[in-house]
């Protein structure tokens, strides 16, 4: 997290210190080889585009075109989830046996508007339920967190040609002594295997690490 600020606690007794937290300044997560890291930084994105682009068509047989039109879908998604304040994304695209398997997943940091405070992440779950949506609370090693599971219509016009409804996994959780959250937020458009990729995404989810 960045600029992370500080809470004192104040206790009684003039020989005691205050207790000072502070908020983690950063969170690793582990996930699978060939899931590929792309870090939402305008600067930064684009010879890293190019590069998965590459990687991931090496041996395809792609056409130029092929190439050019993947990076820049590529580079409309890191674009959309940079505007929602995602700070990384992770994309797989890859043959596990013989089956074709895709998926994504976007970490966002949610802060709440200036001058106001964060709601408990009840409140997220309370928001997301009355819409009846499949809201649950969860218990991770790196906290409490509201998970939300839904499946979406994809567009007719969908850029990838998905015919197939999309699985959704988002997972919020809040930043500890912070008015902070961080979503992490799953996606594949594997409707064959979306029950076995949701419990892969809840796989990762639990290797959320908080750090000093």
């Amino acid at each position: 997290m960045t600029n992370p600020s500080h809470a004192d606690t104040v206790t009684d007794g003039p020989a005691r210190r205050p207790a000072r937290t502070a908020p983690p300044s950063d969170y690793r997560i582990a996930v699978p080889d060939g899931w590929e890291r792309l870090v939402l930084d305008p600067d930064r994105w684009g010879p890293r585009i190019d590069k998965l682009v590459n990687r991931g068509l090496r041996r395809t047989g792609a056409t130029p075109q092929l190439k050019v039109a993947l990076a820049d879908r590529i580079r409309e998604q890191a674009e959309a989830a940079h505007a929602g304040g995602g700070v990384e994304m992770y994309l797989v695209n890859q043959v596990i046996g013989q089956v074709p398997v895709s998926a994504g997943l976007v970490v966002t940091v949610l802060r709440p508007p200036p001058g106001t405070a964060a709601g408990g992440l009840s409140d997220i779950g309370l928001s997301l339920g009355a819409r009846g949506a499949d809201v649950t609370m969860v218990d991770l090693p790196a906290g409490p967190a509201v998970r939300h599971l839904y499946r979406q219509q994809p567009a007719p016009d969908d850029p990838d040609g998905n015919k197939l409804p999309l699985t959704h996994l988002d997972l919020y959780l809040a930043v500890p002594h912070s008015e902070q959250r961080l979503l992490l937020s799953f996606s594949t458009p594997m409707e064959p295997l979306a029950q076995a990729l949701v419990t892969l995404f809840d796989s990762i989810a639990r290797t959320l690490q908080w750090m000093a």
